[in-house]
């Protein structure tokens, strides 16, 4: 699940600044689009990036007329629209998302570098399965807020399966927001619960739930984003691989003199992942063995080595 992450320690209005005075080539669009271009900055932090709040700029107002008359007459390219504001307009917003392929000698490529590389997370913020995410995802997709392709707070660390998964949508069928802002949203408050279903030697079910005590919007948000990114399938998959290498190692040190209670040894396994996040899949998967009085029966008192050999 989602993990609570500090905004970035950059300034996006300093960014696009240099990017303004940086422009060679339409550098009158860039002049024209500045203004409004940090507006919509300033929209974004205020309003914690809610895509039901904030609208795509439309670029075609920040083209000169002198700009439309020189490009009539011109032959569109392949996929251009034959109007030709239009056309400049498609040609700016391909414009505002190369800024996101920066030469490598900029400043902006060695922050992207960093936010994408040298962030030290061991696991997905925006699912929680373990391995470092190596992809900067934009919360608002830059195909339709091409504006937001360098603006930091719109960019955050993304295992490839959630980047996949999550797409251009932002809003569903009823216009809410899908996904969790792992800048903004106070995640931080919801600690997904997990039920296991017996029989415990080979559990039938792992079943990952948002706490009933979660008040709205938030709940549902929560809900939106599980079923979009498809935690429940890919927690599953995890808890049961994780189940069965928990079994082992409890069989092994079960007839060791001195042995501590399994309660304890899950304990431990939890505030050890819970130190990184407390939604990271294996703190959710060992507070929900902590959480089943029957579970930690069973691991504490069964002869586990006699059910090993049932385990997938």
């Amino acid at each position: 699940m989602v993990a609570k992450l500090p905004l970035p320690p950059y300034d996006s209005i300093d960014i696009i600044e240099t990017a303004v005075e940086e422009r060679v080539h339409h550098s009158d669009f860039f002049e024209s689009l500045k203004e409004n271009w940090i507006a919509q900055i300033l929209s974004y932090r205020e309003n914690s990036g809610n895509p039901c709040i904030l609208n795509p700029l439309d670029l075609s107002v920040y083209i000169s007329q002198r700009r439309v008359d020189e490009e009539i007459g011109n032959e569109p390219k392949a996929r251009e629209s034959t109007d030709p504001l239009e056309r400049l307009a498609q040609r700016r917003k391909k414009s505002l998302i190369g800024l996101y392929q920066p030469d490598m000698d900029k400043d902006l490529h060695s922050i992207l570098e960093i936010m994408r590389d040298k962030h030290r997370l061991p696991f997905c913020p925006c699912c929680g399965e373990s391995g470092k995410p190596g992809t900067l995802d934009h919360y608002l997709p830059k195909s339709i807020y091409p504006e937001l392709s360098v603006v930091v707070e719109n960019l955050t660390p993304m295992c490839t399966d959630c980047q996949e998964l999550k797409g251009n949508d932002v809003k569903d069928e009823d216009g809410n927001k899908i996904y969790i802002h792992p800048y903004y949203d106070p995640i931080e408050l919801v600690l997904i619960e997990l039920d296991i279903w017996p029989p415990y030697e080979n559990p039938s079910a792992f079943i990952a739930s948002v706490p009933n005590n979660i008040p709205e919007p938030l709940r549902s948000l929560v809900r939106r984003h599980i079923h979009e990114i498809d935690l429940v399938v890919r927690f599953e998959e995890f808890c049961s691989i994780e189940y069965s290498d928990l079994l082992s190692t409890l069989a092994e040190e079960q007839d060791d003199e001195g042995r501590e209670a399994v309660s304890k040894t899950i304990r431990r396994f939890l505030n050890k992942a819970k130190k990184q996040s407390p939604n990271r899949w294996e703190a959710i998967f060992y507070r929900g063995i902590l959480s089943n009085a029957h579970l930690l029966h069973y691991l504490e008192y069964t002869d586990l080595s006699e059910h090993l050999q049932d385990i997938e």
